[in-house]
């Protein structure tokens, strides 16, 4: 998966996976090791067990000093003037180290399942994907490096809100370990998204043979089209991963949505606070635009990714139909394209949150409206104090 490419944008690409990978392994958040005789990944007992001791421990000097950095923060004369933003604060605090201990410690529970996903994965880009030209595939590399991009804009914006909030500083010690805490959930992040990704590129990539295959026969209505069987066979497979794949990390994607529109949701009201209640407008307090940026662009990967693996599955569909314009006489490809035409009618590649809606753009709207109608309702509730 990390075989080398040509060019900037590869290579840069080849970076963020690698940071991923080596990270991953720094923090023991990857508790595999690969077996080169079998080109599989095998769980390591004691990575595991480095994993979960490293970042327990980091969580609660976290919470620790959390404690004396939430005394201090209190005092602020925002929170003085608004007492609802101070518990929204408080209780938006408690929900982030929630949803890190979550996104963190599923990954470990769930390490044996997406032991099989990553072996599936690994699989197919060996035997199947890996040889071939994917020079063309630019989406793969624009949303691996946007990732790593949005990673580094998420860990700046902590540093940002240290300097650059009116009367807060924390102590050095806690922003590090705040930014190594955070650093830990986006590569447990970002591997879920690199899987997603690696979906969406297999998928990509046999709709472009299955192009092939129609421009051959478009040109020799007599040339070999076997390969459609193999199509057949992989695409099958990719259907059963994505619904792995969804019963893994459903858990870990609904906290990972669900705590960026909240955070979201607090920092809108703290800039409304500032300007409004306080009446102050400075250059400082440009650091809760450029977080609300970057919780968005963060948040909206996470659900364009799902919603492009979903409609590159869509699109093979499409395709399917050319076939149907085709003479030819081969009985054994009309019955696989009949076979491969229903497999994408009744099966489809989505990504649920616990089967009750797909991740996808249209969710992605309908939950940053509902973020807005929550934030509407707080500004009513509290309009007295603003």
């Amino acid at each position: 998966m990390l075989r080398r490419r040509e060019g900037f944008a590869p290579n840069l690409c080849r970076l963020v996976l690698q940071v991923t990978l080596y990270g991953s392994w720094a923090f023991g958040l990857f508790p595999f090791t690969l077996d080169p005789q079998t080109r599989q990944l095998r769980r390591h007992r004691w990575l595991l067990v480095y994993g979960v001791a490293i970042n327990l421990f980091l969580l609660c000097i976290v919470v620790l000093l959390s404690e004396y950095s939430e005394e201090t923060a209190q005092s602020l004369e925002v929170f003085q003037r608004n007492h609802l933003l101070g518990l929204m604060n408080v209780i938006i605090g408690v929900l982030a180290l929630i949803a890190s201990c979550g996104i963190i410690f599923i990954s470990f529970w769930k390490s044996g399942q997406a032991l099989c996903i990553f072996n599936e994965l690994l699989g197919l880009e060996h035997r199947h994907f890996g040889c071939l030209d994917v020079e063309d595939s630019s989406k793969f590399n624009f949303y691996v490096i946007q990732k790593g991009m949005s990673v580094v804009g998420e860990l700046m914006g902590l540093v940002v809100v240290n300097f650059g909030m009116p009367e807060y500083t924390m102590s050095y010690l806690y922003l590090a370990l705040l930014c190594l805490t955070q650093f830990c959930v986006h590569l447990v992040v970002t591997q879920i998204y690199l899987a997603i990704l690696y979906i969406y590129r297999s998928v990509w990539l046999i709709n472009r043979q299955l192009l092939g295959v129609v421009s051959r026969l478009r040109v020799d209505p007599f040339s070999d089209s076997s390969r459609i069987r193999l199509l057949l066979f992989l695409y099958g497979r990719l259907l059963a991963l994505n619904k792995q794949m969804e019963t893994t990390f459903n858990g870990q994607i609904t906290l990972i949505l669900t705590s960026a529109l909240a955070g979201n949701i607090v920092v809108i009201y703290f800039l409304i606070v500032y300007t409004v209640s306080l009446g102050q407008l400075s250059i400082s307090l440009a650091i809760f635009p450029y977080s609300l940026i970057m919780n968005v662009w963060d948040y909206w990967l996470s659900i364009s990714v799902c919603d492009l693996t979903e409609r590159t599955g869509r699109h093979t569909s499409t395709i399917l139909k050319l076939f149907s314009d085709l003479e030819h006489t081969d009985e054994d490809l009309e019955r696989s394209i009949n076979e491969f035409t229903w497999l994408c009618s009744h099966r489809r590649f989505r990504f649920g949150l616990y089967g009750l809606c797909s991740v996808n753009s249209e969710t992605g709207f309908q939950m940053i409206v509902t973020s807005f109608m929550y934030l509407l309702c707080l500004v009513q509730f509290d309009f007295m104090n603003l």
